[in-house]
């Protein structure tokens, strides 16, 4: 048998476990050529699988009523219809809210390592290499620079902190509680930490931990918190935008007050998808992740849900920022083995 979690409503504002159903399925191990059946094992839970299920045009189609959620996971590989693939290979791959997956061998990528998977999903995942974009070849920091970063102990958000460090970058960080801004001092190390829900205004306090001005902003909130940092930019400031979680709950994003002062300093805005732009550049990129992970100059943090039919509630947290790093649920399988 294969249980999977469906889509039964499109959810409007936070997303209710009820938007969801667990359902199992005969398991279907007849594969078409180029197929590869396999047994997933983790599965990433992300901010932009609330834009999936809501029917929003994006940059790929969302789910559709009655099938499975779309989402990232590793797995190993039970059977391949693909020379590509061997059984027992690790996989990565929109693999899907599932305990087991039929996929092309073209959408998936073999893990180089078979120790700690999950990483795959996480630091070394496309988490990771948006964070690792976006620091080193869209803002590509300078010495001394001041980089502001959002949901700064999230999956993305942790890691881009850590990079811009590592460039010599006076590093301020946005979060949501005052457990989270005390990893990000005591742990990573950063500059200055903002707790958004605790302060009275997000631009006057960035002001006073930033009186020079704010050249590079990774951004994975978009809304207020967007705003508040367009009112302290310098110029020429960089602005990545690598989310808007802010708005993904609602129909229509907050309206971006401050806009003109990205037109009076010269700023840039650039958005990017990292498998579109970056693919070609992945292999490299996770070596060096991997070896900063190795050198314990890179720290990262996973929030483990156990079991699939909990990926739901997972991703309410992740949505109400009750997460504390990499969001990932392990799959609970019932049989051991195949």
């Amino acid at each position: 048998m294969n249980k999977k979690i469906i889509l039964v409503n499109r959810p409007r504002g936070p997303v209710k476990e009820t938007d969801f159903k667990v359902v199992s399925e005969l398991l279907n191990t007849v594969l078409k050529q180029g197929e590869v059946l396999v047994r997933v094992e983790w599965i990433s839970i992300d901010p932009a699988e609330r834009v999936w299920i809501s029917g929003k045009t994006s940059y790929i189609p969302p789910v559709t009523i009655g099938t499975v959620v779309k989402g990232l996971g590793v797995g190993y590989v039970i059977t391949s219809k693909s020379p590509a693939f061997k059984k027992g290979n690790y996989v990565s791959g929109f693999l899907g809210w599932q305990e087991f997956a039929t996929v092309h061998f073209s959408q998936l990528s073999k893990l180089p390592s078979y120790e700690n998977p999950q990483r795959y999903l996480g630091v070394l995942g496309l988490t990771g290499l948006t964070a690792y974009f976006s620091v080193t070849e869209i803002a590509r920091p300078q010495k001394k620079e001041v980089m502001v970063v959002s949901s700064a102990a999230g999956a993305v958000g942790s890691i881009a902190c850590q990079i811009g460090k590592m460039k010599g970058c006076k590093v301020i960080g946005i979060c949501g509680s005052d457990d989270k801004a005390a990893w990000l001092m005591n742990t990573l190390k950063i500059d200055g930490c903002i707790n958004f829900k605790t302060e009275k205004s997000v631009s006057q306090a960035l002001r006073k931990l930033c009186p020079e001005g704010v050249d590079i902003y990774i951004d994975n909130v978009g809304g207020a918190i967007l705003d508040a940092v367009l009112a302290n930019i310098r110029k020429n400031a960089r602005i990545v935008l690598c989310g808007a979680i802010s708005s993904y709950d609602h129909d229509r994003a907050p309206p971006i007050h401050n806009y003109p002062v990205a037109i009076a300093m010269s700023a840039t805005l650039e958005g990017f998808i990292v498998w579109d732009d970056y693919k070609n550049r992945f292999e490299l990129a996770i070596k060096q992740l991997s070896r900063w992970v190795q050198e314990k100059k890179l720290i990262h943090r996973e929030h483990v849900v156990e079991g699939l039919e909990n990926a739901p509630k997972a991703l309410g947290m992740v949505m109400d920022g009750r997460n504390f790093g990499k969001m990932i649920v392990r799959v609970v399988h019932e049989q051991p083995h195949l």
